[in-house]
């Protein structure tokens, strides 16, 4: 897989180089299928080339460079045919000898294409052969050099063909750290945008990713032009991304796809499909119930959704529980009330939450003994007008348990001043009766000396000793 950029090192001149792969062309050419000498081909030219290399006329080598090329690289898919040990060298001189041309660009897309398909010679290593080519050439290449597109593409094409596990997690990696700059460096326009994201998309649909490839697909969509949002191809991708986006057990946020020029075109041409779109979007299990009673789904869009009848439901379930639990001022759920609202007996609620807290659409506690469930939070489907007076509904009530917490610590804060006042006034009293009490006392103390005058005082022997 791309890896830092590097240089690949060939020695001999251009028209050395050009003669040595013409006669090994010759050769395998005339080992598998014949034909006309390359090498005689371009002998003219070769020489030419020879008188020229001293001269300074820089235009007019170039051109005869790139004629000497055309016939080089027409010639080139025998390469393919070519020894397991012989490929690697023979494709490294033949893209040495592409970047010395006026257009590089033109060469290495057709030498993408040579590598894309099959390596007859080595069935079981071909794939990863034409990597290690294709690998050399996006690495010998300046980040910005527009040509790795096309070298990018043919990697992709060879990991979907190949169906390597480890090639395609080596390429995942990529696309999550390197991907957004190679594209602004890139400047693709649309229609090249769209068609790497395709091709990463098939890549991963071929692993087994359904996530990944659904999400290139989205991008690929947003691609397209408002111009040709109505076009065939256009509506093609559209039914493409909303079928995986309907089928996908991880897929419940459709905003983006809404969003998409190509998909609200599908409301005149894909009708049903559309309408099962905005259900998915906004409504609940009984108008998916409705609509499919009435529209069956092997008649949508040439059946595209017709094996995908219990995917469905069980998605759609997992959303009515989600809008249940949003639109839920209380924030608790009888079982009861879940029950009804998804079609299933009381006995199956508690596995229905589970997997809708599982798909991260709601989180909150089961309750067996109150038979009910606590919402803690629930995701919106989508927020709109409805969403908004439920949030203010919400609002009025939790505005309401707040008043009646103040109204509680109020009540607390005027007892406690109360009590406290009472306190206070208590200590008071007492102190002002202990200070009558110590007066009366006083009084007394005087008196005494008269009455104990008569009385004998008693010796103190220590300090007399003193």
């Amino acid at each position: 897989m791309p890896a830092p950029t590097n240089t690949l090192l060939i020695e001999g001149s251009f028209t050395e180089l050009c003669e040595e792969l013409a006669q090994y062309l010759d050769v395998l050419r005339n080992n598998t299928e014949g034909g006309a000498s390359v090498s005689a081909e371009i002998a003219s030219q070769l020489e030419t080339l020879r008188q020229q290399e001293q001269q300074t006329d820089e235009k007019a080598d170039l051109t005869l460079r790139d004629e000497v090329l055309k016939k080089i690289v027409a010639a080139g898919a025998i390469l393919n045919s070519a020894p397991e040990k012989e490929f690697i060298p023979a494709y490294n001189l033949l893209v040495h000898l592409i970047r010395q041309s006026s257009d590089p660009d033109i060469f290495l897309s057709r030498i993408c294409i040579y590598l894309s398909k099959p390596v007859t010679s080595s069935p079981q290593f071909g794939p990863t052969l034409a990597l290690s080519i294709l690998t050399t050439i996006f690495n010998t290449l300046a980040p910005s050099d527009a040509s790795r597109y096309h070298i990018f593409l043919a990697i992709v094409a060879v990991i979907r063909q190949s169906g390597s596990t480890n090639a395609y997690e080596a390429l995942k990696a990529q696309l999550t750290s390197q991907l957004p700059t190679w594209l602004a460096a890139w400047e693709l326009d649309e229609e090249d945008t769209q068609k790497l994201h395709l091709a990463i998309a098939d890549a991963a649909d071929a692993a087994g990713d359904s996530e990944l490839a659904h999400s290139h697909v989205v991008e690929a969509l947003h691609s397209i032009e408002a111009s040709e949002a109505a076009s065939k191809e256009s509506r093609e991708l559209a039914v493409r991304a909303l079928t995986s986006a309907l089928t996908h057990p991880a897929i419940f946020d459709f905003t983006s796809l809404s969003a998409s020029d190509a998909v609200q075109a599908l409301r005149s041409s894909d009708t049903s499909l559309f309408e099962l779109l905005e259900i998915f979007t906004a409504d609940t299990l009984d108008t998916y119930d409705d609509f499919v009673s009435s529209t069956p789904l092997a008649s949508i869009s040439g059946g595209v959704l017709a094996e995908s009848g219990d995917a469905l439901q069980t998605k759609m379930r997992l959303l009515t529980l989600a809008s249940l639990a949003s639109s839920t001022p209380s924030r608790s759920l009888p079982y009861a009330t879940i029950a009804s609202a998804l079609g299933v007996a009381d006995t199956e609620v508690e596995k229905w939450v589970i997997d809708t807290i599982r798909a991260g659409l709601v989180e909150g506690k089961l309750s067996q003994l109150r038979s009910e469930f606590l919402v803690h939070r629930a995701t919106y489907r989508v927020f709109g007008e409805k969403q908004w007076a439920e949030v203010q509904g919400r609002l009025f009530v939790w505005r309401r348990s707040l008043e009646g917490v103040l109204s509680v610590i109020r009540a607390e804060r005027e007892r406690y001043a109360r009590e406290l006042q009472q306190q206070q006034a208590a200590a008071l009293a007492a102190e002002e009766g202990k200070g009558g009490d110590n007066k009366k006392a006083g009084g007394d103390r005087r008196r005494a000396p008269h009455h104990q005058q008569s009385q004998p005082q008693p010796v103190d022997l220590l300090g007399e000793g003193d």
